[in-house]
């Protein structure tokens, strides 16, 4: 164990040492480098390149002509989604509720109270037995939730954003 440690101190006392030596610094910055590699450069036809600039259009060797009309087939895809998006009743979206509770008066008054503070925005009373719920607004993004949530939280400190199905008429 002996010979180990004085093995692993031997090579630490030569690692300071070597890295203790001053090192010889040189300087490149007086000396600028060049190379010619114009000779390893692909050479391009100068006639041709001439005649791209002035036609705007590159040459090919083949015509390409369409040959199969796809507007029927387009059409026909069009006209089934535009009968699938028919059945869509309702998006999910979002709303806000600021009251839950039970006490009727209590909802129509947080009612009043979010429509004085957001009177451009809807705001619906909801009843399921025995729950009140005040609802403002019906969003598609939830930036737009965020934003108007925090209009309400002066007022409303419990309101929270909440998942609801927008139903389109």
């Amino acid at each position: 164990m002996n010979k180990f440690g004085n093995s692993i101190a031997f090579l630490l006392f030569g690692f300071f040492i070597i890295g203790c030596v001053s090192t010889q610094q040189t300087s490149t910055a007086s000396k600028t480098y060049s190379e010619d590699l114009s000779e390893y450069r692909p050479k391009v036809d100068t006639a041709f390149e001439m005649e791209n600039q002035k036609s705007g259009f590159r040459k090919t060797s083949k015509d390409f002509r369409a040959e199969a009309d796809v507007t029927t087939l387009l059409n026909r895809k069009l006209d089934t989604l535009a009968e699938s998006n028919k059945e869509i009743r309702y998006i999910n979206g979002y709303s806000i509720q600021v009251y839950s509770g039970s006490s009727s008066s209590d909802a129509y008054a947080a009612r009043d109270t979010a429509r004085v503070v957001l009177p451009e925005i809807r705001t619906d009373v909801e009843y399921k037995q025995p729950i009140y719920k005040v609802r403002v607004g019906r969003f598609t993004e939830r930036l737009e939730v965020q934003r108007t949530l925090l209009k309400l939280k002066p007022k409303f400190p419990s309101a929270i954003s909440v998942p609801q199905k927008i139903y389109i008429n």
